[in-house]
């Protein structure tokens, strides 16, 4: 057999299980839930749901000024506290 004739041997065979296992696998997993209902539209029924409470809660926009203002304070203070040695440092480093 010439190595094309081999190439093509080999693609039918591994095709062939291929489509043999699929098949196995289509009878044994999907056809057991289609038997027993569970692919069935006719129980699929739409039903009304009521909202409890907002899809997205609106923002409390004093709430999250406050927590910015708080963080610029905080990060003020550190900036104050990291002055002198920010300083010295560039002053040691030559810049």
């Amino acid at each position: 057999m010439s190595p094309s004739n081999v190439k093509a041997t080999v693609r039918m065979v591994v095709a062939s299980f291929a489509a043999g296992a699929g098949a196995m696998v289509l009878v044994g997993l999907v056809a057991p839930v289609a038997m027993q209902g569970g692919l069935s539209v006719r129980d699929a029924f739409a039903t009304e749901m009521t909202q409890q409470a907002p899809a997205i809660e609106p923002l409390d926009v004093a709430a999250i000024e406050a927590t910015l203002a708080d963080a610029e304070r905080s990060m003020a203070a550190a900036r104050a506290t990291t002055d002198d040695n920010v300083s010295r440092l560039q002053a040691l480093s030559g810049r």
